[in-house]
């Protein structure tokens, strides 16, 4: 497990299922995701089932449950995508479930861990993220991280009938070692 100020991530489950499915098909969360049609139980189930015996070597991606350090509760999940080897590079990825729980700090401070487990201890060199121009309050959790604006991929998302830029951000290894150098920790002061 890993530990932030707020967070704790630790390895998904197939248990996890049912908090999955309490918030995440509603178009308010799949609004941001990469498909705004609901998955059905066994598609997630499915979709769990490869996420918790993933290698990010072999498999090239890992997803971690994120819960609330104090209480436990189960918050969403946080992945790394497309990790190359030869690049040393991983897209990152991130979903907080509840609408309650958005605004408290839990995504910057997951997206700290994340990058923490990244850079200390996968070895990449760079992780980046694409996201929709008007997600705005993820924007700001990213750049609260250390993700910086890299660029745009106009007119890439067409979401309830409209077409929206696709944000893209990105954070180096050296940029991130500035805040948490090795040998530190993002929940330890």
């Amino acid at each position: 497990m890993y530990y932030g100020e707020k967070v704790r991530l630790r390895a998904i489950e197939v248990d996890d299922l049912d908090d999955i499915l309490k918030f995440f098909n509603t178009l308010e969360l799949r609004q941001y995701l990469n498909s705004q049609i609901p998955m059905s139980r066994q598609a997630e189930r499915q979709w769990l089932e490869r996420s918790t015996t993933m290698d990010p070597w072999r498999d090239g991606g890992m997803t971690l449950a994120v819960e609330d350090k104090k209480t436990g509760e189960f918050l969403g999940t946080v992945s790394l995508f497309d990790i190359s080897k030869q690049h040393k590079r991983a897209e990152f990825g991130i979903a907080l479930h509840n609408p309650e729980n958005l605004g408290k700090g839990y995504g910057t401070d997951t997206t700290r861990v994340m990058l923490w487990i990244a850079f200390q201890i996968l070895g990449l060199n760079s992780v980046y993220l694409i996201t929709m121009d008007n997600n705005e309050r993820a924007q700001r959790a990213y750049e609260k991280a250390g993700f910086k604006n890299a660029g745009v991929f106009r007119q890439g998302a067409y979401v309830k009938g409209s077409f929206h830029d696709f944000v893209i951000m990105d954070i180096l290894k050296e940029e991130f070692l500035k805040e948490y150098p090795p040998g530190t920790e993002v929940g330890k002061s």
